[in-house]
């Protein structure tokens, strides 16, 4: 009995002492979550509120074509706060993280039915309010099967004169704005492909606003129709291409202050096409006023073709579907004319057409006589560039080499004795810098369709006064190996949107992109793109310093002077150096020299035999 008595009077002893315990527990679980909680609160901010790091697998996973759906009237409640009030009606964006991403927003009234053709004009006034949550459709383009463009495989459509902006929450008011335009040799390309995609730096940058442009490109946005009866009504439309951007400018200009933005300090940007747009607003009047510093990224005057290139696309239209005039071609459906151009492209588009109108018959000329003086100018490229075409020719190489070769030949027997000996002075300064025989060829073309055309831009900007800065882009693409710092590679860097696949996206990569990011940030807010880490000295033709941008960033003093010096004079000296060849025009010299070079390209990368 007592053992029994005991027993329960050591339960009723430890009763409460367990519930004592329980407390302490719960009160050492509230002070280590208020301790916690005053440490988050207080600690040092992130520059970021999202990290800037994916793993290989999240970048692909991400680098994928948007869904396309047209933006439609929204007639009932919205977010006021993600709404912005503009000439042609009231856009709601959508918000992600800290970004606001406007899509598919019309700058001109679209270029249909009787307005195909035409120029750009302002877009039709509206009270309505409408959804800007899906990019506006690619402007009419071959598609891409490779995968190679993939906005050619997004909708298209001729309703396609759209801008997309993303806007910070964060950051200064009046906000610097950068306009960017699309690369894709005047044939393809368009801003829902995902590489072009604003939100990156728009998060990494928060005061600086992103905008990306459509324009029309090849059948719609160059063709030449005055040779048909009524054509004289379209005398500019070998320029609708750089009418739509000037159109876009002046909505930009006219509308970006209700998105934060500054309408008094608006750069442009654009690579590969896009950097030839750029080069091209520059000097045309039309533009002037509508912009103040300019980036050009592997591509200036040179990507031009002579006016009597135009003639083949509206006499190969007047055959194909028995047209005797504009009007008879306006009657043609829009996917008829867009299935004949994905097939027929190759051998009837041109490059941007100097023909003295819109564009000049030499715009070289503009930059050697100060029409730049007054804008602030980056211009650069990467170190190898042509070497990305390989990698479009199917990663052939001797198909590669022949092109490069028979483009040099072709020069050489047009050029006079003047140019030969500069040739000859360009050969060897490369010797002497160890390049071999084909690393010669491959630089020659380098230099011809890509790299020079930028350095001459350069040295005429600064001959006449103007600021500017100058680069080369040397970081490398990671697969193919054989691309190197190879065209286009730089897109990836200055959008931070890396595909998993040919640029990685490691730490390493972002960290590079973010640098990149600033100093493109701080050139649209200041003109000059010095960051804390590296100073950018203005260009001169004196010193004729560059910046090489890459895993070893650095500044240099005239890099590979002697060629470049053979390459500014080889420019002058040969009309044909100084602009462009299609490559629908070298095709044949390739087949007359490397027969059985061509061949093979022909019926492995065409998938036809010779015969055909």
């Amino acid at each position: 009995m007592k053992q029994k008595k005991s027993s329960k009077s050591t339960k009723t002893q430890t009763k409460p002492n367990r519930h004592i315990f329980i407390k302490i527990i719960v009160m050492v679980l509230v002070i280590l979550l208020a301790t916690f909680a005053f440490i988050f609160m207080h600690r040092p901010k992130s520059e970021y509120s999202v990290s800037p790091y994916k793993t290989q697998q999240q970048w692909q996973a991400s680098y994928v074509l948007p869904e396309y759906k047209p933006n439609v009237e929204i007639t009932g409640q919205y977010d006021t706060n993600l709404a912005v009030k503009c000439e042609n009606g009231t856009f709601v964006g959508q918000k992600q993280d800290d970004v606001i991403a406007w899509r598919g927003i019309p700058y001109a009234t679209q270029p249909v039915s009787d307005r195909r053709f035409r120029p750009a004009i302002a877009p039709k006034k509206s009270d309505k309010v409408f959804q800007a949550y899906y990019y506006g459709p690619s402007c009419m383009q071959p598609i891409d099967r490779t995968g190679g463009e993939l906005s050619s495989q997004y909708h298209q459509g001729e309703d396609c004169l759209n801008l997309n902006i993303w806007s910070n929450v964060n950051g200064a008011p009046n906000k610097p704005v950068l306009v960017y335009i699309h690369g894709g040799g005047w044939l393809q390309g368009g801003t829902a492909d995902p590489l072009y995609n604003g939100q990156f730096f728009a998060q990494y940058n928060p005061d600086i606003i992103v905008v990306t442009v459509t324009y029309r490109m090849g059948m719609m946005g160059m063709i030449n129709l005055t040779e048909f009866p009524d054509g004289a009504d379209y005398i500019t439309s070998t320029s609708n291409n750089l009418l739509d951007l000037v159109q876009s400018l002046k909505w930009i200009k006219k509308n970006i202050a209700g998105f934060g933005g500054d309408p008094n300090n608006i750069t442009i940007a654009g690579e590969s096409a896009g950097g030839a747009a750029v080069s091209a607003l520059c000097i045309i009047p039309s533009a002037r006023g509508l912009f103040q510093k300019a980036i050009a990224m592997s591509g200036s005057a040179t990507q031009g073709s002579d006016i009597d290139t135009t003639y083949a696309l509206p006499d190969a239209i007047k055959r194909a579907f028995n047209t005797e005039s504009v009007a008879d071609i306006q009657n043609i459906d829009f996917e008829t004319l867009q299935e004949y151009w994905d097939i027929n492209n190759a051998d009837l588009y041109s490059l941007l057409i100097r023909d003295d109108l819109i564009y000049p018959a030499d715009p070289y000329f503009s930059w050697e006589n100060g029409k730049t003086k007054d804008l602030i100018i980056m211009q650069g490229h990467t170190a190898n560039e042509f070497r990305y075409f390989q990698d479009v020719f199917g990663g052939d190489l001797d198909f590669f080499n022949a092109i490069s070769d028979v483009s040099a030949l072709a020069d050489e027997e047009a050029g006079t004795d003047e140019f030969r000996s500069d040739l000859s002075d360009y050969v060897s300064a490369l010797q002497n810098l160890g390049y071999s025989d084909s690393d010669i060829i491959n630089q020659y073309m380098n230099d011809k369709t890509l790299s020079s055309g930028n350095t001459y831009q350069a040295i005429q900007h600064a001959n006449n006064g103007g600021i500017g800065y100058s680069y080369t882009f040397e970081k490398e693409y990671a697969y193919p190996e054989y691309l190197g710092a190879a065209h286009a590679v730089d897109c990836a860097y200055l959008f931070g949107t890396f595909d998993g696949v040919h640029t990685l996206g490691t730490r390493h990569d972002v960290d590079l992109a973010l640098e990149f990011q600033k100093m493109i940030a701080n050139f649209c807010k200041t003109g000059n793109p010095s960051t804390d880490k590296y100073t950018w000295p203005t260009y001169n033709n004196d010193t004729r310093i560059k910046i090489m941008i890459g895993d070893n960033m650095r500044t240099e003093q005239n890099p590979e002077g002697a060629r470049v010096d053979a390459t500014m004079r080889m420019i002058q000296s040969n009309p044909k150096f100084r602009y462009m060849d299609s490559f629908a025009t070298l095709l044949p010299l390739v087949a007359e020299h490397y027969p059985e070079t061509y061949d093979k390209f022909i019926t492995t990368m065409l998938d036809v035999s010779p015969e055909k």
